[in-house]
């Protein structure tokens, strides 16, 4: 077991090193966590066996993603939704376990839901440290992958913080330098917090190529869809889901049916 929980002790790093530098070397070395198929499912995470039927829609997102990859390099990606408690994160973990199954690409999933962040309950992770303590200059940056598969967790642990101001930082930018210059094949999977839940999520696009917009049959309008559109940038857009939908193939009402994509010239499936 190997670990990438860097602290930077403080003047000295500045001498030796660079905060993106130590992002670098913890994307390119995560600690490894035990992991086996029964805890993925305690967690409500499918994605990882192909062959369950929970995992089928979130194979087809992950075609369209790579296909957006391939085509537009796009390798930063957001998941986010309007409100909360529509099953974002949820989403966001099953996308990036879908992803990590394609052997040509490096997964990363990071919690960039920076006051409540659930990536790390999702997966079962205690950090240490958290996303938002590392912006804030506090913390470590902490990357955890899950043994036997090709994914790394990047978590926060949530908490009252000024979290727009974090994002704005100079460790922000210099983190997502680094998460851009690492290997091509690297694929980031963030998860962001709700677009009317402050304005966190329109001052994350500013780094990410592209986003995914989680919504609810029955409770997200048809509003709220339009507003966060606007709000995020419709030339960003690369698709939409519909969490919970009762009337496909998955009969316990999870997964995310109806997708469809636009905006990147991808035409809208009817």
């Amino acid at each position: 077991m190997h670990s990438s929980i860097n602290q930077i002790p403080g003047d000295a790093a500045d001498r030796h090193s660079t905060p993106d530098q130590f992002v670098a070397d913890a994307l390119d070395s995560p600690e490894v966590l035990g992991w086996s198929p029964e805890r993925a499912l305690s967690g409500g995470i499918y994605g990882f066996n192909s062959i369950d039927p929970r995992s089928r829609s979130f194979n087809l997102v992950r075609g369209r993603l790579l296909e957006l990859k391939r085509s537009r390099n796009m390798r930063l990606v957001g998941v986010v939704s309007a409100t909360p408690n529509v099953g974002k994160s949820f989403v966001a973990a099953n996308i990036s376990a879908s992803l990590s199954r394609d052997p040509q690409i490096r997964t990363y999933a990071v919690d960039l839901d920076l006051r409540r962040g659930s990536l790390s309950t999702q997966f079962g992770i205690i950090p240490e440290n958290g996303l938002n303590e590392y912006l804030a200059g506090g913390g470590r940056f902490e990357t955890y992958a899950l043994d036997g598969e090709a994914l790394t967790i990047i978590p926060t642990r949530g908490g009252m913080v000024h979290s727009a101001e974090l994002l704005a930082s100079a460790r922000a930018r210099g983190m997502f330098q680094a998460m851009r210059r690492s290997n091509p094949d690297n694929l980031f999977v963030c998860d962001l917090p709700p677009v009317f839940a402050n304005d966190d999520a329109v001052a994350s696009m500013a780094y990410l190529d592209a986003y995914i917009l989680v919504s609810e049959e029955g409770l997200t309008t048809e509003r709220e869809i339009k507003d966060s559109v606007d709000a995020l940038g419709r030339q960003k857009l690369a698709g939409v889901v519909l969490n919970k939908f009762k009337g496909g193939v998955l009969s316990d009402g999870y997964g995310v049916e109806n997708y469809y994509a636009v905006g990147y010239g991808v035409e809208r499936d009817n």
